[in-house]
C-alpha cells in the first residue's frame, strides 16, 4: 500500500496532498484514474500553464481536472508527485483523501504542519 499526506504548502495555509513512494513505478495505483471515477472528474485545460511546454522542458507532468465541488491540479515531477486544489481548498483536498483512503490503494500518514511555515 502506497502512503500520502495532506499538508500546508510551504510557506502557505492551502493544504496540497504530497504522495510518497515511486510515483512513476509501474506498480504506483494510477491516482488520475481513481480521482476520475470517485470524483467523477473531467479533465480540463489548465487556465494558466502550457502543460505540453512545461513536460518538454521540465520533465514535469500537470494536468488540471474539475468535478462538482471545484479543481485539482495533479503535479508530477521526477522527484514529487503532488494534487493542488486552487479554489475551495479545503472541500477538494478533503475530497481526494476521502477517495485515496476508499480506493484501499493508499494510507495516510499524518504531517506535522508546523514544518511548513
Amino acid at each position: 500500500m502506497e502512503k500520502f499526506r495532506v499538508r500546508p504548502g510551504y510557506k502557505s495555509k492551502e493544504l496540497l496532498v504530497e504522495f510518497w513512494g515511486e510515483h512513476r513505478g509501474a506498480s504506483f495505483p494510477d491516482v488520475q484514474s481513481i480521482l476520475a471515477q470517485g470524483l467523477h472528474a473531467k479533465p480540463a485545460r489548465h487556465p494558466s500553464l502550457d502543460a505540453a511546454a512545461i513536460a518538454i522542458a521540465t520533465d514535469e507532468f500537470v494536468s488540471f481536472w474539475r468535478y462538482e465541488n471545484g479543481e485539482y491540479e495533479l503535479d508530477d515531477d521526477i522527484w514529487a508527485f503532488f494534487i493542488l486544489a486552487p479554489e475551495n481548498n479545503v472541500q477538494v483536498i478533503a475530497d481526494i483523501e476521502r477517495v485515496l483512503l476508499a480506493s484501499g490503494e493508499f494510507t495516510k500518514e499524518e504531517a506535522d504542519f508546523s514544518e511548513y511555515t
